[in-house]
C-alpha cells in the first residue's frame, strides 16, 4: 500500500508538488543513504510531473504514521509532529501540530482516507495563511537546501549521504520533490482535470476530488 499527504485549507487551497526528473540522493531504512554523483539518477515514476508527498507503507506501520514519515522524508529533515495530550499514545486523534524547521503550525483537522488495496491519503487542514507559510518554507528553504546539496554532490564537495545534513539541516531526506505550488481548487480546476489523463497522476486527481467533494462539499464533477 502507498501512503500520501495532502495539506489544505477550508477555503479550498492545497499544496501540490512537482517531482524532479533526476535525483542525487536517497535515504535508507537503516538511517544511512546513497548519493549519486555527478549527474544523479533518472526518476522513472512520474519524473517532472505533479505529485503529493508519499511512498510505500512499511511492513506493520500504522497508515497515518507512514503518511507523516513520507512527508518528512520528502519535504524536510527537521519536520516534526506534535500530539495533544502529550502523555497519551501518538494517534491520529491526538495529532495536533506540525513544526516545519523552527515554525509550529496547528493542525485544524486530520482525516485518513483509504482506497482499499491501493493507497492511504492523510488530509491535514490548516488556515490559509499558515498553508502559505508552510509552502513557502518547504520550497524556499528546504528544497533550496536540497538544490545546494545536489550542486555539492555534483562537484564532489559532498561525498557521503550524512554530509548533506551537516551543511543543510533542513534538506529533505530524499531528493524526489523539487518544487511546490499553492493551488485553489476552483481556480485550478482545468489543471486538476488534466491530471486524470496520465496514469502517473490520475490517482492524485482522485485525491483532489475527494478533498473537493467529500471534505469541502464543493460538488465538482
Amino acid at each position: 500500500m502507498q501512503c500520501y499527504v495532502v495539506l489544505y485549507s477550508q477555503e479550498g487551497y492545497f499544496i501540490i508538488f512537482e517531482k524532479r526528473e533526476k535525483a542525487f540522493f536517497f535515504h535508507s531504512s537503516n538511517q544511512s543513504g546513497t548519493i549519486y554523483p555527478p549527474d544523479g539518477i533518472t526518476i522513472t515514476n512520474g519524473g517532472g510531473l505533479y505529485a503529493f508527498p508519499g511512498g510505500k507503507l512499511d511492513t506493520g506501520e500504522e497508515p497515518f504514521k507512514g503518511c507523516l514519515r513520507e512527508f518528512r522524508e520528502e519535504c524536510g529533515n527537521s519536520i516534526t509532529f506534535g500530539y495533544t495530550p502529550v502523555n497519551q499514545p501518538q494517534s491520529l486523534v491526538t495529532l495536533s501540530s506540525v513544526t516545519i524547521d523552527t515554525a509550529q503550525y496547528n493542525i485544524l483537522l486530520s482525516l485518513l482516507h483509504t482506497v482499499e488495496n491501493n493507497y492511504y491519503t492523510l488530509y491535514l487542514e490548516f488556515t490559509t495563511n499558515n498553508l502559505r507559510q508552510i509552502q513557502n518554507i518547504i520550497t524556499n528553504t528546504n528544497f533550496d537546501q536540497a538544490n545546494q546539496a545536489r550542486r555539492d554532490i555534483h562537484y564532489n564537495e559532498i561525498r557521503s549521504y550524512n554530509e548533506i545534513f551537516e551543511g543543510y539541516p533542513f534538506c529533505p531526506l530524499d531528493d524526489e520533490l523539487g518544487f511546490s505550488e499553492l493551488w485553489l481548487i476552483d481556480r485550478e480546476i482545468n489543471e486538476i482535470r488534466r491530471l486524470k489523463d496520465n496514469q502517473a497522476t490520475d490517482w492524485y486527481y482522485d485525491m483532489i476530488m475527494y478533498l473537493a467533494n467529500d471534505i469541502l462539499d464543493k460538488n465538482i464533477s
